[in-house]
């Protein structure tokens, strides 16, 4: 085969490819909605609530882990409440679930927790020196399935239980995720925190297999 049959060889197989991945790309975009809810119901795991000693409500959202986690105290789910990610001296986050019906008494603090594997970091150190061996674990629907596996990690090696218990209802809708800025934002760093958490060891292979 001279240059010029390779030349053109090649050049009918470069369209070819081309035209296979056009195609695929339209396609995929057609059936989007059929195929991209699956990414975001990937991310979550759901229970149904039960009884625990304790509710640990993760810091962030835009308040609807607050209102998830103040509802199942109200409900007697727990009689005490960690709330997660408030600044070092700042009484907010307490101020927040007082005015959810949540008496000041029954929350405790883990502040200064910049990131979900700080939270669990902290959540098990507070659950051990209070002596609770259950808890339920408040988040986000897309948050809750890296929270629960960075939970089980940290709690590897004690005797502490972690419940995923995850907002119901709330903004972020499943099947329609990518439609939205913050919906599409939070899928997207949530497979990259993923892949970040694995690298870092905040997930280990262990509790993901046993899942």
């Amino acid at each position: 085969m001279n240059r010029s049959s390779r030349l053109t060889g090649c050049a009918v197989g470069f369209v070819g490819l081309l035209l296979v991945v056009v195609v695929t790309a339209f396609v995929g975009y057609r059936a989007r909605h059929a195929w991209l809810p699956y990414l975001a119901d990937a991310l979550d795991v759901s229970t149904p609530p039960g009884s625990a000693d304790v509710i640990i409500i993760l810091g962030g959202g835009d308040g609807d882990r607050e209102d998830y986690g103040a509802l199942l105290y109200r409900q007697g789910r727990a009689s005490h409440v960690i709330a997660t990610g408030a600044p070092v001296g700042s009484d907010s986050e307490t101020n927040e679930l007082v005015q959810r019906g949540i008496p000041r008494q029954a929350i405790v603090l883990a502040s200064g927790t910049q990131n979900t594997h700080e939270d669990a970091e902290s959540s098990r150190q507070l659950m051990l020196q209070h002596q609770w061996r259950t808890a339920l674990l408040v988040t986000d629907r897309y948050h809750i399935r890296r929270s629960l596996w960075t939970f089980q990690t940290a709690f590897i090696g004690t005797p502490l239980k972690i419940t995923p218990t995850p907002v119901v209802g709330g903004w972020f809708d499943a099947s329609r995720w990518w439609q939205t800025e913050g919906g599409f934002v939070a899928v997207n760093d949530e497979y990259l925190k993923l892949v970040y958490y694995f690298a870092r060891g905040y997930i280990a292979p262990s509790v993901v297999f046993q899942s």
